[in-house]
């Protein structure tokens, strides 16, 4: 399997788990001009209240590896994707004082099922 073809099928189950979250995906595989996100969703429903923005970082890698693929999320990709939400909001014309934040999901792809962590709010400094 390519990295291309891990980190699509990474994305794929990424998605999947969120929506069963209750999430609603609004954009895949964003390209800013000075980056990608690779998952931008809310939660979904009146109820949920939330009008946060979820900026979604997906790792992928198989189980075998000795480190955790929220590991390659250091302080430069985290500022990088601080940027990127930022830019996309204004991009989409959303309100200043929108509400957003940066979250990490980590999929062990070659687990069955896949086992996927969720790390919620990774970049606290906007």
């Amino acid at each position: 399997m390519s990295t291309k073809e891990l980190g699509d099928k990474g994305e794929r189950i990424a998605c999947e788990y969120l929506v069963k979250k209750g999430y609603k995906i609004l954009e895949r595989n964003c390209v800013l001009f000075c980056g990608e996100i690779d998952i931008i969703c809310r939660k979904k429903g009146v109820l949920a209240g939330d009008k946060t923005i979820h900026f979604v970082e997906v790792k992928t890698l198989f189980v075998e590896n000795n480190f955790y693929p929220e590991e390659h999320v250091d302080f430069r990709k985290k500022r990088k994707l601080r940027q990127l939400a930022e830019i996309w909001l204004q991009k989409h014309k959303y309100p200043e004082n929108t509400p957003y934040q940066i979250d990490i999901v980590a999929v062990f792809a070659d687990s069955e099922p896949s086992q996927i962590e969720y790390f919620e709010n990774v970049v606290e400094d906007k």
